[in-house]
């Protein structure tokens, strides 16, 4: 599969030093990246259940609390019926106190991605004006073709890591929301919306801490990460690339021998369409 990135044209040394950029979700345009919402820690049964589980224990405890005077007027079998007879409101407390932990789950959940996870964003579409005009500055910068099929794209651990490797974005008029215990993979964290359906987004995960070069500090540092040259398969530049460059480019991918399979070519307008010809 190839899939492609759209550069501005100061990123020549991405090509130059074999280096890409993973981005905090904090620096990247869309302020709902990585943050579908936690509507729940779990069902109204589950929590029951759970708490009806450890209620023996609980309630164990409690009553060896008691003082000895306590314990001569109320028998542990009264005492248990007593407590059971409270279950209603203890559900009540115990369903207040969980909508109370959500904005903080919710927050830190949000904050740990922001430090921990780098985001690599590729696209299917070579050709798409917006994104030239979006992420090549106006179509002076240039376009890397990447083969995905390339080791460095599938660096998972086992078959069920959701990190470490290419997958597909998700495209929905809703914002994601999922229970906390009912969570199955990453999807609600790969879901963005229809507005950003043109791009047809492909992404992959990494540590930032795994990075090769750190440049600044805090949630805008620049995390960088090696990826091999051997993986780029062609490189298009802008149809209002500058001269100078083009010829920059040109010399870089000239000077490595990784590049020597590397096509590179020029965007042009179309006589009759809104489109670009390679």
């Amino acid at each position: 599969m190839r899939l492609y990135k759209y550069f501005h044209p100061d990123r020549t040394d991405v090509l130059e030093n074999g280096t890409i950029r993973f981005s905090s979700p904090k620096v990247l345009n869309d302020p709902f990246e990585l943050k579908p919402y936690i509507s729940g820690i779990a069902p109204k049964s589950e929590l029951e259940s759970g708490f009806e589980l450890n209620l023996p224990e609980l309630l164990s405890e409690k009553y060896a609390a008691l003082s000895r005077s306590e314990r001569r007027r109320v028998s542990w079998k009264q005492f248990q019926v007593i407590a059971k007879a409270q279950l209603p409101v203890a559900y009540g407390h115990l369903k207040d106190a969980s909508d109370q932990i959500l904005p903080v789950l919710q927050n830190s959940m949000e904050n740990t991605f922001a430090k921990m996870i780098g985001i690599l964003c590729l696209t299917e579409s070579p050709d798409n004006l917006l994104m030239w005009a979006h992420y090549a500055d106006s179509h002076q910068g240039f376009v890397v073709e990447f083969d995905t099929d390339h080791p460095f794209f599938d660096q998972r651990l086992h078959l069920e890591d959701d990190f470490r490797c290419l997958r597909k974005v998700i495209y929905s008029e809703t914002r994601p929301s999922f229970v906390l215990s009912k969570l199955k993979d990453f999807t609600p964290f790969l879901t963005k919306g229809l507005e950003w359906s043109y791009e047809t987004e492909w992404r992959m995960m990494l540590n930032l801490e795994s990075a090769s070069t750190v440049i600044g500090e805090g949630p805008a540092a620049v995390h960088l990460f090696n990826f091999p040259k051997s993986s780029i398969r062609r490189v298009i530049l802008g149809c209002r690339v500058s001269d100078v460059k083009a010829a920059e480019i040109r010399q870089i991918l000239k000077d490595s021998a990784e590049y020597a399979n590397v096509v590179c070519k020029q965007a042009q307008i179309d006589a009759s369409k809104y489109s670009l010809n390679f």
